[in-house]
């Protein structure tokens, strides 16, 4: 900040006053610097020593404006340009040391670029756009490269390149940001940002862990930042401005991190600072360029490591923004720029900083006056209490605010009974007392008392305060005129009643933590077991808790912590609380946020436990949730179907021969058959209809954890995602009673599902087609082919095992075994494979055996049927009604067996009675068990006709209670139990339990890990094209299918916008609002009748023209806009206000 941190590298040759510069670039660790002039020539510099390298001249450098023209510089003195009007390569890589120009030969035989950069390792990155295909080559002695990989993109609007070598690939169709890594292809970041707005620029911080995004929404014309966390994909911030955008940047991400920004208004340009986490209150940084003659510096001017790049009268200036220590970086902040935003500093400091003084036990309780630069922090404590009190500082008399300064008790002085004494404890209240009683002697124990409460305090730089105390160690902050807990920390995890400070001195509290851009989750497991605990009249941990729930800083970056802390404690109030505060962040003027999705990732990652242990908590969300309209935009000339997938899904893979091919191949192909769709569809246009998109906000519902151990543990117990393991309970199914549900299984199905699922069904088939020629023709085909048929069975039967086997370690024996289905699929597998084996081995079989093969085989030929909704619906009443009478049937055969037996006792012999016929059906048992169940079911009593007569009593009393008992009464309450199953059941919630069952079992059965891991195949959020009208109605029939307990369901602005629907009030609070919306009109009458009276008279307006403001006035008045009081000055107002109020 002062002229010494001003660096001008001295040149031997400097450059004409007047000549233009038309792009600077610097390498990746700014250790060379290149410069494009007019004249096409291209200057080199080296930072350290500062001299220039060379000046190179190429006649045919592309004309293209900055940021479309190929032109990069690495820190191996390797420079790349574009080339203008040439028959080979469109760009030029050479040393620019020695002028040597580089050769690189492409496995695609490609010449052309669109995008190229050096990494910091050396690698050159590029990008063909035409080809959607990028290249990295590599070189391990700085003179021979080659193409370590070739990789296609897929589709894409907008392509950059990090310095780390990282693709940030837009996609306009679902407005998503992904981040990859170029080096094994893994997805590092998928963001999403608000439909309309399309992105200018996008910046990353130089650990590439915040990504910034300069929007524009081409209607409105305004522009939005947006700041995310790269790690969690979460937006941490956004904010609209009217200004244009000329250029912005991270800086000081290593001390105390800073969004510059420099914009234009009105003419006027404005240089402003913000803090990145929180994007609010811009603060004025015109003074960070005072040392630079800004009118005489030559565009462009890069910024780069907290430096900038600059020419100035023909010299190459660079100079230092940020000072290298971090301490001069926040006084500068602090007490130049009167920057007062809040400070996230880097962790590692912080905890090095704390785990020094608890490990050496270096302790000061005595020091309590610490002063930082906005902040004075001072402890005071007496028989009652420990205050802690802080005091900021007047920007405008340049002094500290001891006058107001702000106190808060922080000594834990009791506890309180979490739970309202109900009538039964009321008569226990002496015994509750006492209780607690003991509780305080129990601290007293401890040693808790206020002299020696606090042990150890310090200032941190961001002037932030850290007190190790007895129960834990806290950061406090000061924000909003309080004094808030800013993290607290302590692994007792559990009452701090019965923590012992003196055994645990916090040795292992900081053990386990590892540095990075913020500091570890605060100990949530002993603030939820401490709430009750009162600092004098406050609850501060159930203050700070509401706080980390409220506030967004703390949502973005320790949401899970909290959700699997308060599942944990299984708290329904905090866990509805913490749903509330996502879903409230999630809507934005009236309309769901979309860049706001990723909170909902809080919630929705841990889907299965709440569905399991608060099933009604996610049905409710699920209806809140069920229509998120990123736009209100209808197309009104779709061709789609009814909640088909919308937009295109970007996955990287290897690029191999055939995406080499295809494109010559099939281009034209595809060209011609487009152009006869677009020519057909002119007749078909009436048919045509108007749909609108919608959003899935499940994010990373279908998507498997990135990382597994290895190929085989993946293989034989993949790691499950939230789809495939949905709890078995009564909510199991909650997902696709809404159309979200519906949706993904369409897209699931149309993406991979019925690639995969028909191609099994091809292989069964073979399977019983082979089997079924081999046994039905066998007389007429030779005895080599039969066995060339045999071997097919044969093959194919083990390969169905193989696949039993694997469904029974990944569902459970249990789970695999309780469905019946299961049962037919290895009776048809194994009796199949058994028989064709034993048919190969002896020549023949038994017909019974073939017989009962070729029924098991063809009933599971007829399950495969089911996914198709023209047999679906059927197929699953059938297949769950088996399942929910299963025990009804076993009982049923139970009366039969006994039927039969007495049956068989009392005919097996002749000699009781006679017969003509010769033929007893009941001499043998198992005879008699088919005999009687043939007599239960049709009625016939054929087999037992010829010992019915008057003098056989027995036979007659035994076919009586037969025929009462089961045929009338059990069969007749079967057929009921069936008629209500299938009555009272949801059939088309059956059919979609059945697809996805279907679903799951290719997920896990047939995909291989890495097919589990496509993006476009198992998106981060999916998004679906509905029709208009099928919307519609099913909306405005949703009141009358709620179940009592439903929640209604969210309607944005775009929702009814897009559909037009009636915003009708619920029958319950109707009378209400109109009972408020009377009285609203009728004050709104009031009033109108009021500003009548006021209207100016005739002679009034006249009056009025006579005075109306001229041209002077008008500019006078332009000027008075411009001298508007900023940020800053409103701040010294508001501080002269509260010194005059205290002066009185």
């Amino acid at each position: 900040m002062t002229s010494s941190s001003y660096v001008e590298i001295p040149i031997e040759e400097a450059l004409d006053k007047n000549k233009e510069i038309l792009e600077i670039v610097c390498s990746p660790n700014l250790k060379y610097v290149a410069v494009l002039d007019n004249d096409n020539n291209i200057n080199f510099w080296s930072e350290e020593p500062l001299t220039n390298v060379n000046t190179i001249h190429i006649e045919n450098i592309n004309t293209k404006k900055k940021g479309k023209r190929i032109f990069a510089i690495s820190d191996k003195k390797h420079a790349s340009i574009g080339l203008n009007g040439v028959d080979h390569y469109n760009f030029k890589i050479f040393n620019f040391e020695t002028g040597k120009e580089v050769s690189l030969t492409f496995p695609d035989w490609q010449k052309k670029i669109d995008i190229l950069s050096f990494t910091d390792k050396g690698n050159i990155v590029m990008v063909n756009v035409k080809y959607r295909r990028a290249y990295v080559f590599t070189s391990k002695d700085n003179v021979s490269w080659d193409c370590k990989s070739m990789i296609e993109l897929k589709d894409f609007k907008q392509i950059y390149i990090t310095l780390k070598g990282k693709l940030i690939i837009f996609n306009d169709t679902i407005y998503q940001i992904t981040i990859w890594d170029v080096e094994d292809l893994s997805i590092k970041t998928r963001i999403l940002i608000d439909w309309n707005y399309i992105p200018e620029s996008i910046k990353i911080s130089d650990d590439e862990e915040i990504l910034l995004v300069c929007t524009k929404n081409e209607e409105t014309k305004a522009t939005r930042f947006y700041s995310f966390s790269t790690e969690t994909g979460m937006n941490l911030a956004f904010f609209d401005t009217q200004l244009v955008i000329d250029k912005f940047y991270l800086i000081a991400s290593k001390k105390a991190e800073r969004l510059l920004y420099i914009g234009t208004y009105d003419q006027d340009k404005q240089y402003s600072i913000m803090d990145p986490y929180s994007l609010i209150y811009p603060i004025d940084a015109e003074e960070l360029f005072e040392n630079i003659e800004e009118n005489q510096i030559q565009e462009p001017y890069i910024i780069q490591s907290d430096k900038i790049v600059y020419f100035i009268d023909g010299k190459l200036s660079i100079k230092e923004l940020v000072p290298d220590n971090s301490d001069d970086w926040v006084k500068y902040l602090r007490k130049k720029l009167r920057d007062d935003n809040s400070i996230t500093s880097p962790s590692k400091k912080t905890i090095d900083f704390i785990t020094k003084i608890t490990n050496n036990q270096n302790y000061n309780p005595d020091k309590k006056n610490f002063e930082g630069n906005i902040l004075k922090w001072e402890l005071e404590s007496d028989d009652k209490s420990v205050r802690l009190t802080v005091v900021d500082y007047n920007y405008r008399k340049k002094k500290w605010n001891d006058h107001k300064k702000k106190q808060l008790d922080i000594f834990p002085l009791s506890i309180e009974s979490e739970e309202e004494d109900s009538e039964e404890e009321e008569k226990d209240s002496e015994k509750e007392k006492k209780g607690s009683k003991e509780k305080e002697k129990k601290i007293e124990l401890l040693n808790m008392n206020r002299e020696d409460f606090i042990v150890h305090c310090e200032l941190l730089e961001n002037d932030d305060f850290v007190t190790i105390t007895r129960i834990g160690v806290i950061i406090w902050t000061y924000k909003s005129f309080e004094i808030k807990m800013h993290y607290y920390w302590n692994d007792w995890n559990n009452s701090l009643v019965d923590f012992d400070f003196e055994k645990s001195k916090f040795k292992n509290l900081f053990k386990y933590w590892t540095p990075g851009r913020i500091l570890p989750a605060s100990s949530y497991e002993t603030i939820c077991k401490n709430l009750n605990i009162k600092f004098g009249e406050k609850e501060l941990f159930k203050e700070f808790l509401e706080d980390n729930i409220k506030e967004e800083f703390y949502l973005t970056c320790y949401g899970q912590d909290l959700i699997k802390t308060l599942l944990k404690q299984k708290d329904d109030k905090w866990i509805l609380f913490l749903r509330n505060s996502c879903m409230n962040k999630f809507v934005h003027e009236k309309n769901h946020l979309i860049s706001k999705i990723s909170l909902l990732n809080i919630i929705f990652e841990r889907f299965n436990e709440l569905l399991e242990i608060h099933p009604t908590f996610i049905a409710s969300t699920l209806s809140l949730i069920e229509f998120v309209v990123p736009s209100n935009n209808v197309n009104l000339d779709s061709t789609s179907l009814h909640l088909s997938s919308y937009g295109r899904y970007c996955h990287l893979s290897k690029t191999s021969y055939l995406d080499i091919l295809i494109p010559d191949l099939w281009n034209p192909f595809i060209s011609f058959f487009q152009k006869c769709q677009k020519y057909f569809n002119q007749d078909t246009h009436s048919s045509n209809h108007s749909s609108i998109v919608l959003a899935i906000p499940l994010p990373n519902f279908v998507s498997y954890p990135k990382e597994y151990k290895t190929f085989w543990n993946e293989f034989w117990q993949p790691k499950p995602n939230c789809f495939t393991h949905l709890p078995k309970n009564q909510f199991k199914d909650e997902l696709y009673k809404n159309i979200n549900g519906k949706a993904l299984l369409e897209f699931k199905w149309n993406t991979y599902g019925k690639k995969y699922y028909f191609t099994t069904w091809a292989i069964y088939t073979i399977f019983l087609g082979s089997f079924i020629i081999v046994s039905t023709l066998s007389d007429n085909i030779s005895w080599f082919y039969q066995q060339i048929l045999l071997y097919i069975v044969i093959i194919l039967g083990f390969w169905h095992l193989f696949v039993e086997f694997r469904q029974l370690l990944i569902d459970s024996p249990i789970s695999y075994l309780s469905s019946s289905w299961n049962y037919l699929d290895l009776a048809a597998t194994i009796s199949t494979t058994a028989t064709s084996i034993y048919w190969l081995k002896n020549g023949s079989v038994s017909t019974w055996v073939i017989t009962f093969s070729t029924l098991f085989l063809e009933i599971k030929f007829i399950t495969f049927f089911r996914p198709i909704k023209f047999f679906g619906n059927y197929l699953a009443i059938i297949m769950n009604t088996v399942d929910k009478v299963i025990s009804f049937l076993v009982i049923f055969g139970f009366f039969t067996l006994a039927f039969a037996h007495s049956l068989h006792l009392l005919l097996r012999s002749g000699s009781e009675t006679s017969q003509d016929s010769g033929i007893n059906m009941f001499g043998q048992f198992g005879s008699a068990i088919i005999a009687s169940y043939y007599m239960m079911i049709t009625g016939d009593t054929e087999p037992i006709s010829y010992w019915i007569s008057n003098e056989n009593i027995v036979i007659m009393i035994l076919m009586i209670m037969v025929s009462f008992f089961m045929l009338i009464y059990l069969m007749n309450l079967f057929i009921g139990i069936l008629s209500e199953i299938v009555s009272n059941g949801n059939h088309e919630l059956a059919y979609l339990a059945l697809k996805r069952e279907i679903i799951v079992e290719i997920e896990l059965l047939y995909m291989l890990p890495y097919q589990r891991r496509k993006e476009n195949w198992f998106p981060f959020v999916i998004f679906y094209e509905c029709d208009t009208i099928k919307l519609r109605d099913y909306i405005l029939d949703i009141p009358y299918n709620k179940r009592p307990g439903d929640k209604m369901p969210y309607f944005s602005k775009n929702l009814i916008e897009g559909l037009t629907l009636p915003n009708e009030p619920s029958s319950e609070k109707s009378a209400e609002i109109f009972k408020e919306e009377f009285y609203e009109i009728k004050g709104k009458v009031n009033e109108i009748k009021r500003i009548i009276k006021g209207l100016p008279t005739h002679e009034d307006l006249k009056e009025l023209i006579m005075n109306m403001p001229t041209h002077n006035d008008l500019k006078d008045q332009k000027e008075l806009i411009k001298n508007l009081p900023t940020h800053n000055d409103l701040k010294d107002l508001k501080e002269l206000i509260e010194d005059l109020k205290t002066n009185k």
